[in-house]
């Protein structure tokens, strides 16, 4: 199924054809997202952080160049998926690879009350995402809120509710 994405092209207006930049996508490459990615100057580094069943996987998706840095980030609802150890791995990881600049985009569950389904990504364009439902179960059902303080180099600049328990947030970088 396809889905409008109000958050993701702020998070990629701060790079463009013009000029070269490089992306984390936590998740693996889907065919739409490679074509996607293909349109532009850019180098993308797929974590590939679960695997098919979206359990977590440990593999090198995170073994990246030490003079990498990134300007967008995609984290899509993966962090769901990750227990406590692997969630601090990933933050100290991306926290020592992101540019100034860098801007990230994810979604996390509005409530931890309400149920909380996952779903595969991939990009069609800018605004349209396409989406898979995950068969599986989500292990831990986040929100900003559990993470914002402990984890993340990031603030929360912007987020739109979905249906759901969803939410889609824009994240821009305060680390340096």
């Amino acid at each position: 199924m396809r889905m409008s994405s109000a958050l993701l092209p702020r998070a990629f207006e701060l790079v463009g054809r013009e000029r070269k930049f490089t992306v984390l996508d936590l998740g693996s490459p889907t065919p739409q997202s490679v074509r996607f990615f293909n349109q532009f100057s850019c180098q993308v580094y797929f974590a590939g952080l679960l695997d098919a069943d979206g359990e977590e996987d440990e593999g090198t998706g995170l073994d990246l160049p030490t003079d990498i840095r990134f300007d967008v980030c995609l984290f899509w609802d993966v962090l769901n998926y990750l227990n406590g150890d692997s969630l601090e791995r990933v933050a100290r990881v991306v926290t020592d690879h992101l540019n100034e600049d860098c801007r990230g985009h994810a979604f996390f569950a509005f409530s931890q009350s309400v149920p909380y389904k996952g779903l595969t990504f991939g990009i069609e364009s800018v605004d349209k995402l396409l989406v898979e439902r995950d068969p599986g179960k989500v292990p831990y059902v986040r929100t900003w809120k559990d993470l914002e303080a402990t984890l993340w180099p990031f603030t929360n600049a912007a987020a739109t509710l979905l249906q759901g328990n969803r939410q889609e947030l824009l994240l821009v970088n305060h680390s340096l």
